[in-house]
């Protein structure tokens, strides 16, 4: 093991602190999977003063981000800063000058990503963001990696921790409010829960996976999204009493024309497994053309979750420097091909006539046609045939 690399981090939050501190605590391990020695050098932070982890030297901390990102013995910024105000020009910087980013921001790329994997590809370096999407559910990679070689078709899942955790704790008897505080409480949901619990992140998320899968360049404003803030426990007992749950649904279809899209709230049949998420966990299903239908579940909110995530993009890029890979000719730092239509998904689900507010999600049980074009109303219930139509299944 020769080759050395230096890392340097964006931010000391949540994700950041742990970041750093698993940086710092297993050298040895992170060093051994990825084959690089490394060394942390600057953490860019608000504050130099507040108390951080012990691992972390006091000479580590900066308050000048552009230091960080112009020291020429740094070779991967790790961006944990959140939002888009300062982070926009702080990664495109970064990229610019031929660092490699890892980042867990999914606000900036699903409104800046196509633009910022151009500039990466232009200065043959990686922009990695698994952690964006799923937390610690490897769904990236797999699209980025597994499923490079073959078309997906579809996309759809559960992709935002905290609508998880605040509609299965009601589902538990709590109240809206109540239900927001405990997934507060226990690092869920952020402090204005308002990107959460409206549906932004998860549009954040879905817009991230059509850019990836479909090679599509699609930001989250043209995706139609609504949150849970209006759903209350009567809709969530009534929901029950039908055997069904009502989940945050992210989906996107590939369409002759671009795409169709949509996040909502949705009836769930109970069996399924978007259902049967509880607290933070996420579950995305993908749908290629050979491969057919994967799943892949897990944590997808939290600080040891997205932290985990961060560090599987590290230890990749590190590798791919040990190994001299010419990453201009990654795969997902390709040019994207502008989609001339993101068009709505769920008008076309069939509704209950007890919820008819919610639309009822299913995918045959678990059987993906996509071959029949449409969506059927779950199993033994009564539905609005007015409103069924024409849909891809996913």
């Amino acid at each position: 093991m020769k080759l050395s690399a230096g890392i340097g981090i964006l931010g000391c939050g949540t994700v950041g602190s742990s970041v750093a501190d698993r940086l710092q605590r297993e050298r040895a391990a992170i060093e051994s999977r990825s084959g690089v020695r490394y060394e942390l050098r600057a953490i860019a932070v608000r504050d130099e003063a507040k108390v951080r982890a012990t691992s972390l030297g006091r000479e580590l901390f900066t308050t000048d981000a552009g230091s960080v990102i112009d020291d020429p013995q740094i070779d991967v910024v790790i961006e944990c800063i959140g939002g888009t105000a300062d982070a926009t020009e702080l990664v495109e910087r970064a990229l610019d000058r031929g660092r490699h980013v890892v980042t867990a921001n999914k606000d900036l790329l699903a409104t800046q990503g196509p633009r910022l994997a151009a500039i990466a590809a232009s200065r043959g370096v990686t922009l990695r963001y698994e952690a964006a999407v799923g937390g610690a559910i490897p769904i990236v990679r797999s699209l980025d990696d597994a499923l490079a070689g073959d078309e997906v078709r579809a996309i759809a899942g559960v992709f935002n921790g905290t609508c998880t955790s605040v509609l299965s704790a009601m589902e538990d008897g709590a109240n809206y409010a109540d239900a927001l505080l405990r997934a507060q409480r226990l690092g869920y949901a952020e402090a204005d829960p308002s990107n959460d619990v409206e549906g932004h992140d998860a549009a954040h998320k879905l817009a991230l996976l059509v850019q990836l899968a479909f090679n599509l360049a699609v930001l989250s404003p043209r995706i139609r999204r609504s949150g849970i803030t209006a759903i209350t426990r009567r809709d969530i007992a009534r929901a029950r009493m039908l055997g069904l749950r009502i989940r945050l649904i992210a989906a996107a279809v590939r369409t002759p024309d671009g795409v169709q899209a949509d996040v909502a709230p949705l009836l769930v049949p109970g069996d399924h497994s978007f259902a049967k998420t509880r607290g933070a966990e996420n579950v995305a299903r993908v749908i290629a053309r050979d491969a057919g239908a994967l799943e892949l579940r897990g944590a997808g909110a939290g600080g040891p979750a997205t932290a985990s995530a961060v560090l599987g993009d590290v230890v990749t890029t590190l590798r791919a420097i040990g190994e001299r890979h010419d990453l201009s000719h990654r795969g997902r730092d390709r040019a994207l091909q502008p989609a001339l239509e993101v068009a709505p998904l769920f008008d076309a689900l069939p509704r209950h006539p007890d919820l008819a507010h919610l639309a009822i999600w299913e995918d045959d049980a678990g059987t993906i046609d996509l071959s029949k074009h449409r969506v059927h109303a779950a199993r033994g219930h009564r539905v609005d045939k007015r409103s069924q139509g024409a849909c891809p299944q996913v």
